[in-house]
C-alpha cells in the first residue's frame, strides 16, 4: 500500500493514539504510513479510497483518525507474518506527513486534499468549478434584493459531511440593471453521487440552495446571512508550507504526478 513512514516521511508529530484492528476489513491488514479510520465495528482500518469519491468512502472519511504506525500483521525478513492477540495499532492524530500524490493535482500550501486511490494517497478535496450564469428579467426579491451592480457567483457542495469550500466565483453576465435584469439565472452543473445539494453564493453570501441541477434563478440573498465555507468538510488535512523533504519549497506548490510525494498536514475528524 506504500512505503514505511521514515524519518522524511514524518516531519513532526503532537498526538498518538492506539486503537483496536478491525479484522473484518481487508482481513485487518495496515501498512505503516496508511490514513486510517474508525470502523462501524469501533476498530481501525486503512483508508483504502478509490479513483473517484463515492459515499462509502466520504463515509470513512468522517471517521478518519490518522496515520498509523505499525504495520499488521507484522512483516519479517524471511516473507513470514506473525499475527497478535487481540491486536492493536498506534496512531499518529496530528502531525504532517508526506503521502503519495494524484497525477495533474495542483498541491499549493493550504490546499484541502481528501483520500485518494490508496491509503498512502491523497487528491483535492473537490469543489464545483465556477458556474455559468446570465441575466435574468425574474423580479427582483422584495427581501435582500440584489443591488444593481457587478456580482460574483460561486457555488459550494453540500454533504453527508458538511459543505465543501465554495469553488471558484465568475462575473461573467453578472452586471445587474434596473427594471431590465434584476436577477441572475446560475446554471448548477450535474451533482456528484455524492452530494446532496448545491449552495449558491452570491459576492460571498448564500443566496439559494438548489437540489438538482439545472437553471436556478437568483434574485436577493438568504434571510439566513450565511458566509461562503471556506474549509472543505471531505478534507482530511492540508498541504503544508514546507515541501523540501519530498524535493518541493517552502511556500511552492507541488504538481501530482508517479512517484511525487506531498507533505500533508492531517486533521483527524474522529
Amino acid at each position: 500500500m506504500g512505503t514505511v513512514i521514515s524519518s522524511d516521511r514524518v516531519r513532526s508529530t503532537l498526538h498518538r493514539d492506539v486503537a483496536a484492528i478491525d479484522t473484518t476489513v481487508n482481513s485487518g491488514a495496515i501498512t505503516s504510513g496508511d490514513a486510517v479510520y474508525l470502523t462501524p465495528g469501533d476498530g481501525a482500518a486503512s483508508l483504502l479510497g478509490g479513483a473517484s469519491l463515492t459515499a462509502a468512502i466520504l463515509a470513512e472519511v468522517a471517521k478518519f483518525l490518522g496515520v498509523a504506525i505499525d504495520t499488521y500483521p507484522i512483516p519479517y525478513g524471511d516473507g513470514i507474518t506473525e499475527t497478535v492477540t487481540a491486536p492493536g495499532v498506534a496512531i499518529y492524530k496530528e502531525g504532517e506527513f508526506a503521502f503519495a500524490t494524484t497525477a495533474s493535482d495542483s498541491l499549493a500550501p493550504g490546499t484541502p486534499v481528501t483520500i485518494g486511490n490508496g491509503a498512502q494517497t491523497v487528491t483535492v478535496a473537490p469543489v464545483p468549478a465556477a458556474p455559468t450564469c446570465a441575466l435574468s428579467t425574474t423580479a427582483a426579491a422584495s427581501v435582500n434584493g440584489l443591488a444593481n451592480a457587478q456580482h460574483s457567483v460561486a457555488l459550494a457542495w453540500v454533504t453527508a459531511l458538511g459543505s465543501t469550500a465554495a469553488g471558484p466565483a465568475t462575473n461573467g453576465a453578472t452586471t445587474l440593471t434596473t427594471g431590465t435584469d434584476p436577477s441572475i439565472s446560475v446554471t448548477v452543473p450535474t451533482f456528484p453521487a455524492w452530494a446532496l445539494a448545491c449552495e449558491i453564493y452570491v459576492d460571498g453570501m448564500l443566496a439559494e440552495v438548489a437540489t438538482a441541477a439545472g437553471a436556478v434563478v437568483v434574485s436577493g440573498y438568504s434571510t439566513a446571512l450565511k458566509p461562503a465555507p471556506t474549509s472543505n468538510a471531505l478534507a482530511i488535512g492540508v498541504v503544508a508550507q514546507d515541501q523540501t523533504s519530498v524535493g518541493g519549497s517552502v511556500g511552492g506548490t507541488i504538481t501530482g504526478a508517479a512517484g511525487q510525494k506531498v507533505v500533508v498536514k492531517i486533521a483527524p475528524k474522529a
